[in-house]
């Protein structure tokens, strides 16, 4: 099995178990931030929804946007359409259809590229850790809903 091919089955996998934990959550609870500062299970499948193109962006070479106040209430704007857990999962497994037809096109040749990228202080990241980025962030919040059902009182494994 290529990498592009295992990294396609366990970024999909990892995708599909954060939103099956996120659509266990009660209606009522999606929106619910622990005390008032934390995240709520609807704003982190927003970002799960968009994490697929941003990975595909940053692989593909796309000119990285200045993260300043305008470009984050457009990125908000956009994230606000998704109004459900539901539309969250339609968009990501949109955008992540895109990211895999990219993956699985990809070279072998292409995975001995580095690219210098601003985050983990600043340094070259390798072909193989950037396509695994999408995989990590969606087991990384898998974890953020999981705990924030814990903090309501939901202790059941989904």
């Amino acid at each position: 099995m290529r990498l592009q091919d295992y990294l396609i089955d366990v970024t999909k996998s990892a995708a599909a178990e954060a939103f099956k934990y996120a659509k266990a959550m009660p209606a009522d609870k999606v929106d619910w931030r622990p005390l008032d500062e934390g995240r709520s299970t609807l704003d982190i499948c927003r970002e799960m929804a968009m994490c697929p193109k941003w990975a595909e962006d940053i692989i593909g070479g796309a000119e990285m946007p200045e993260w300043n106040e305008e470009t984050m209430a457009a990125v908000k704007a956009e994230q606000e359409q998704w109004k459900t857990v539901e539309d969250c999962e339609a968009e990501c497994n949109r955008r992540m259809e895109s990211l895999c037809e990219m993956y699985r096109n990809m070279p072998d040749e292409r995975l001995k590229e580095t690219k210098w990228l601003p985050y983990d202080g600043g340094r070259d990241f390798t072909m193989p850790e950037m396509m695994e980025y999408p995989r990590w962030n969606f087991n990384y919040h898998l974890g953020q809903i999981a705990y924030v059902q814990t903090l309501y009182g939901d202790r059941e494994m989904h």
